[in-house]
């Protein structure tokens, strides 16, 4: 067995290491390297981090794997041995990813993830640090174990222009901002407070130039309303240039019942997938998608794109009527003839919450403005930006009348559903169907319709809740095809 790439030791090493070693050369560099003068004053600092850098090369030291023809097998622990062995079949993803830092070592990041419920779901089975060469003979056995044809089938890729298009539609203003916010406020610890002070007036001046050109430019909003936008805006940018970050080179390559998907352009990312281990595949779309007669394909497999800030997506932006890809991807996933449709009648039933909505923001920022008339204009401002995403809600409720439904097949059961703003189109194969659960409310009952809600067996735990289709079909469609 093989010890872990010696990168593994900084892994090994917590948050914390990383604040108390920073104001440490800080402080020798004040000092002009005055080894003994520096000493005096951070032994308990010293102490600190070398307690932490030991506890890590115990760890490392300690820690062995090897990569068989078969198997995966990890061996850990100074005191109390643990030995863990993953069977190849078993597997249901491996991800591995590669930073600036651990290509310039030489090292690779592995994640291995089956369906096992052992500890917190967002955390891998197995998590090392090995050598790129590791990494290959990994991938290589995975594709021997997963398929008998060794022979690369279809290779999707994405454009640049279809990139730009998903990394629009899928970036998050709330993220960016976020992000800034975690930043920033962990400045004093990364730059030193004056270097912190200094970068916070550059940022104050840039904001107020922007809010002053705005204020020209727009009249009639308030300098808040500015800065609000201009914060929002910000945030969109950083989340858009992180999503392209994270997609650039996108590929996904079908070698009989094995995906290989690949990208990245800091941080490069692959994933080998066990066809038979995913559990639904799922095409998402806004409502300005659903004009278009576009979506994004994403699949649900443990261990693909469940780690912080990935998305787990196949196929970034694809034409509905034009199904190609998926066919030739995912060839197992079937799509039924005919569904199970809300009536008429249901209409109110979909909108009813989002219409409330719309009236509500309206009379609060009448409220509001009776009691603090001074601000009338950022008021104006807020009841207008919450208003937007309310009319946008009402009109995407109003679309999920037009589209849900229930579909059964064969080999797969169907979803079509709305679940905030997202229209989803989910295909479940039949072996990774759990649970089928019909609900009806106390209102519900008057219409003689349900909720159906489709639970997949996997990590996964939420399902997937059809709204307000007839319970009498519902539990025909059902009967007949499980029965």
């Amino acid at each position: 067995m093989k010890r872990q790439h010696p990168a593994a030791i900084i892994g090994y090493t917590t948050k914390n290491f990383w604040l108390l070693l920073i104001p440490l050369i800080r402080g020798l560099a004040s000092l002009s390297f005055d080894f003994s003068r520096w000493a005096e004053g951070a032994e308990w600092d010293i102490l600190a981090v070398s307690v932490m850098i030991a506890a890590a090369v115990i760890r490392w030291y300690f820690t062995y794997y090897e990569i068989g023809d078969s198997d995966l097998s990890v061996k850990t622990g100074a005191f109390m041995k643990k030995s863990l062995v993953i069977p190849y079949s078993a597997v249901c993803a491996v991800t591995t990813e590669q930073n600036l830092f651990h290509a310039w070592l030489g090292a690779v990041r592995i994640y291995v993830d089956t369906d096992a419920a052992v500890g917190k779901r967002s955390l891998a089975d197995i998590s090392l640090i090995i050598s790129k060469p590791e990494r290959g003979m990994l991938i290589n056995g995975l594709s021997k174990v997963f398929t008998k044809e060794n022979r690369a089938g279809y290779t999707y890729k994405v454009s640049k222009s279809v990139l730009v298009v998903f990394s629009l539609l899928f970036s998050s203003a709330i993220s960016g901002v976020a992000l800034l916010i975690t930043l920033l406020s962990g400045g004093a610890d990364i730059i030193g407070e004056q270097l912190e002070r200094e970068f916070m007036l550059a940022v104050n001046n840039f904001s107020d130039a922007v809010a002053n050109l705005a204020g020209r430019l727009i009249s009639g909003i308030s300098p808040a309303g500015i800065a609000i936008s201009v914060i929002i805006g910000v945030g969109f940018l950083i989340s858009f240039v992180i999503t392209i970050m994270r997609h650039m080179s996108f590929t996904a390559t079908r070698r009989g019942k094995c995906i290989i998907i690949s990208g990245g352009l800091a941080v490069k990312r692959t994933y080998c997938i066990n066809c038979e281990k995913i559990n639904m595949a799922d095409m998402r779309q806004n409502l300005i998608m659903k004009l278009l007669g576009i979506a994004s394909l994403h699949v649900n497999c443990t261990g693909y794109g469940k780690r912080k800030n990935e998305i787990p997506v196949f196929i970034p932006i694809c034409k509905v009527k034009d199904d190609r890809d998926i066919r030739l991807l995912l060839p197992d996933f079937s799509v039924p003839e005919g569904t199970v449709n809300p009536r008429i009648s249901y209409l109110w039933r979909f909108i009813w919450k989002a219409g409330l909505i719309v009236i509500v923001i309206p009379f609060l920022g009448l409220l509001s403005l009776m009691l603090f008339p001074s601000w009338h204009s950022l008021e104006a401002f807020l009841v207008v930006m919450a208003e937007i995403p309310a009319v946008w809600y009402l009109f995407a409720k109003a679309c999920a009348y037009c589209t849900n439904g229930l579909g059964i097949t064969d080999r797969s059961v169907c979803a079509v559903y709305c679940s905030g703003y997202a229209f989803h189109n989910v295909s479940v194969p039949i072996e990774r169907v759990s649970e089928i659960r019909i609900t009806s409310s106390f209102f519900q009952r008057f219409t003689r319709s349900c909720d159906v809600i489709i639970y997949t067996n996997s990590e996964y735990i939420g399902g997937h809740r059809i709204r307000n289709i007839p319970i009498i079909e519902a539990e025909r469609l059902i009967r007949r095809k499980f029965s």
